[in-house]
């Protein structure tokens, strides 16, 4: 019953790899594990972590998520998926209980209930399939393969066979006749009298939402109480036929899930979490492009933002200024200097999402974005000194730098924030150009935020960009980063007039 297809994965095209299990260490710098963290709540009830922790690893499967997260916007086959993935959320609840329950007859008709429930949104996904205008090759793919699954299903019987079990259990009716000393059990497969209603009627006050309340009189499902025991086994006197149906079929299939089924439904939640993300992000007033991969090294964007700081900004109605930037057509490192608290983090660690966001398959947070394709993502960025470790903040800084330096990473794209602080500028300034001549002999790109101007001198190989202050107001910030040769100014003294911390203030407030 086994089908073997071309169709191997809705993320991957030719070979799922192994899935990665914990974050990158990239995903904290760059705010994806804030990220990560609002993309779960779109998708409740599924693990979704390792597919965004493990990235594609071709332009091929880049553009082959590309298509299928387009295809993903057709409304109605964006119903029929997620309805799928109930029933399947349904039907998997059910052979779970079965797994669980003691008694056979109950765990039988735990298994039944959990194979009518997979037969039928397989059977709805290949219908919603069928009668989709599809151009995305992981669905015309999974089409096909799940046209020859549900065929193989149709021959082998186990549709036939599951639904005609389901069917005599549907049958099933009778009556409780409760009185002071005794139950009274009555079939009554005529009048199709609703059993579940007339022990409301007898149980509940008159008024209350008995449907409710009786949804289910017997709390613990995996352990029959006296009355479901007592009637199994009138009912397999009355209607041996029926019982002999149900274990027949617990017997016969035994292990009926399709592992490409399983994995599509869980698989599918990345599109479906993206998806709503992205929906509730354009809702906040910010766009998403698809971008583009070139074979070149064409690297450009207009627009570009930081996805994090929207969604912390959201509530408190602050909004959050887009850039552009643009680079060579060769492995550069943009050098970006300007005033403290002048948002050149943000734009950098926005420029690391837009990368993330693109070699994942997903939209990138900007107007349009152009991109080679990128090995991988490699970041340093300034932390807190620790106590804990006994050694300076330079030497920690090293420690971390090392094992980036030493992996020999070729084409990633690289965002080193604000090295070598505690170091002299001179030590800085060779120190910080032997790291980015490293990563530039690896064909990497990059972008550097740092205090030290000398390093953002204007080279066939480092382009200058310079955080903005309004014309002739040095404390207010633009958040706006311009290609321009870095500028001396002392920004530091705008920041201490500003938080009036100067001598005289201090001095004032002291006396």
């Amino acid at each position: 019953m086994i089908i073997v297809k071309n169709f191997t994965s809705i993320l991957f095209k030719n070979h799922r790899p192994e899935l990665q299990k914990t974050a990158p260490s990239y995903f904290s710098d760059l705010q994806l594990d804030y990220l990560l963290g609002i993309l779960e709540n779109q998708s409740k009830g599924y693990s979704i972590r390792p597919y965004y922790y493990t990235l594609p690893r071709s332009a091929e499967d880049i553009a082959y998520r590309q298509e299928i997260y387009e295809q993903l916007g057709d409304p109605a086959l964006a119903k029929a998926v997620k309805q799928f993935c109930i029933q399947m959320q349904r039907s998997r609840r059910s052979y779970n209980l079965s797994l669980q329950c003691g008694e056979k007859i109950q765990a039988a008709s735990y298994h039944l209930e959990a194979a009518v429930r997979y037969c039928r949104a397989v059977s709805g996904l290949s219908e919603a399939l069928l009668g989709a205008d599809l151009f995305a090759e992981g669905f015309l793919l999974l089409r096909e393969f799940i046209s020859e699954l549900t065929a193989s299903y149709e021959a082998s019987g186990f549709f036939r066979t599951s639904e005609k079990a389901a069917q005599l259990l549907e049958k099933i009716r009778f009556t409780l006749l409760i009185t002071s000393d005794r139950i009274t059990i009555t079939e009554d497969a005529e009048t199709g009298a609703n059993y579940m209603e007339e022990l409301a009627d007898i149980l509940l006050p008159e008024g209350e939402h008995r449907h409710t309340a009786l949804e289910n009189p017997f709390p613990n499902v995996l352990e029959p109480s006296f009355l479901e025991t007592t009637l199994i086994r009138i009912l397999k006197k009355s209607q041996p036929e029926l019982f002999r149906e149900i274990e027949q079929f617990y017997e016969s299939y035994p292990d009926f899930y399709e592992k490409k089924i399983l994995d599509f439904e869980s698989e599918v939640q990345f599109y479906i979490s993206a998806r709503e993300f992205q929906a509730k992000t354009e809702a906040l007033g910010y766009s998403f492009c698809r971008p583009v991969l070139t074979e070149g090294g064409a690297f450009f964007a207009v627009g570009n933002y930081d996805l994090a700081l929207v969604w912390k900004n959201a509530r408190r109605g602050r909004p959050v200024v887009s850039n552009d930037f643009s680079c060579p057509e060769h492995p550069s490192f943009f050098v970006l200097t300007g005033p403290n608290q002048g948002g050149k983090t943000t734009f950098a660690r926005a420029m690391g999402q837009a990368v993330y966001f693109s070699l994942a398959g997903l939209p990138a947070a900007a107007s349009s974005l152009t991109m080679p394709f990128f090995q991988g993502i490699s970041t340093h960025f300034e932390v807190e000194e620790s106590v804990e470790s006994n050694s300076g903040k330079l030497k920690e800084e090293i420690d971390r730098l090392a094992p980036m330096m030493k992996s020999h990473i070729k084409n990633h794209f690289v965002v080193l924030n604000e090295l070598f602080t505690t170091a002299t500028t001179y030590d800085a300034l060779i120190m910080g150009r032997k790291v980015m001549e490293h990563f530039l002999e690896r064909d990497c790109y990059g972008i550097y935020v740092t205090h030290i101007q000398e390093l953002a001198e204007q080279t066939d190989r480092i382009q200058s960009l310079v955080a903005q202050i309004e014309d002739g107001e040095s404390e207010r910030r633009t958040y706006k980063i311009l290609p321009m040769p870095a500028r001396g100014y002392g920004y530091s003294e705008s920041l201490v007039k500003q938080f009036e911390l100067t001598y005289e203030d201090v001095k004032r407030r002291l006396s």
